[in-house]
């Protein structure tokens, strides 16, 4: 099994090697030629090979390119249980929204924020790919859409795990790789660099519910944290100081 992180502007795109075939996680909007391309010119393989298309949760810079590389690649889409079903969110977590609002609007006046999003450099380091697939050829018909809920494995690939995680969002999902423990966690947990270790996400719709799902992470141990955003840890105790 092996992962590999492909970055784009907005968020971390994993593209994962096991039993046989490959699997995508998060895809941002208009960043599927970025993973088409890394298969093609870095791995020297055949975009077909990818048989899932999946994300951690339904923010458009986790799912927003999803649809055209399941298309591209003539894959399976899979989607966490909760995603793009507002009803069940609001039932699930009615002060959800609010808590979102707020927390993101915090968020905005910060200079990451405006770093990651704004900075003229690094959108000229991160440049739009064209899906050259769907480019001039009309839309493939996307596959059935698949949900994926607690504690089930992914299709094709049963080493892993779907860990419900809400907190950051309702729909929040990890994907956690029993032999060897490594855990992506999408915008539950984050990556920071400055400051050499993982934390928590900025945005949330229920503090709450955030702390009681990393409990359950903490209790994974996982060997290799892969976050949605910043970088990848590996070592031992890796979530015990959250």
């Amino acid at each position: 099994m092996r992962i590999h992180l492909i970055r784009t502007r907005f968020s971390n795109t994993y593209l994962i090697e096991d039993n046989g075939g490959m699997f995508v996680v998060d895809i941002a909007a208009r960043c599927d030629g970025f993973v088409l391309n890394y298969v093609e010119e870095k791995l020297n393989k055949n975009v077909f090979d990818i048989k899932l298309v999946t994300c951690t949760h339904d923010d458009v810079d986790h799912i927003g390119g999803l649809a055209n590389l399941a298309r591209s690649c003539q894959a399976i889409a899979a989607i966490p249980h909760a995603a793009h079903r507002s009803r069940v969110k609001l039932y699930k977590n009615p002060y959800g929204p609010a808590f979102r609002l707020m927390t993101a609007m915090a968020e905005a006046f910060r200079g990451r924020s405006r770093a990651m999003y704004l900075d003229r450099e690094r959108i000229a380091r991160y440049p739009h790919v064209p899906n050259v697939y769907l480019t001039g050829k009309g839309e493939t018909q996307l596959p059935e859409i698949r949900r994926l809920k607690d504690r089930h494995r992914l299709e094709g690939f049963t080493d892993w795990e779907i860990i419900h995680t809400p907190g950051h969002s309702w729909d929040s999902i990890c994907f956690f790789h029993h032999p060897t423990r490594s855990l992506i966690t999408g915008d539950t947990i984050l990556g920071s660099a400055s400051k050499g270790q993982l934390v928590h996400p900025a945005i949330y719709d229920d503090p709450r519910r955030l702390k009681q799902s990393v409990k359950r992470l903490i209790a994974l141990k996982p060997q290799t944290v892969y976050p949605g955003h910043g970088s990848i840890f590996s070592g031992e105790n890796l979530l015990d100081h959250l």
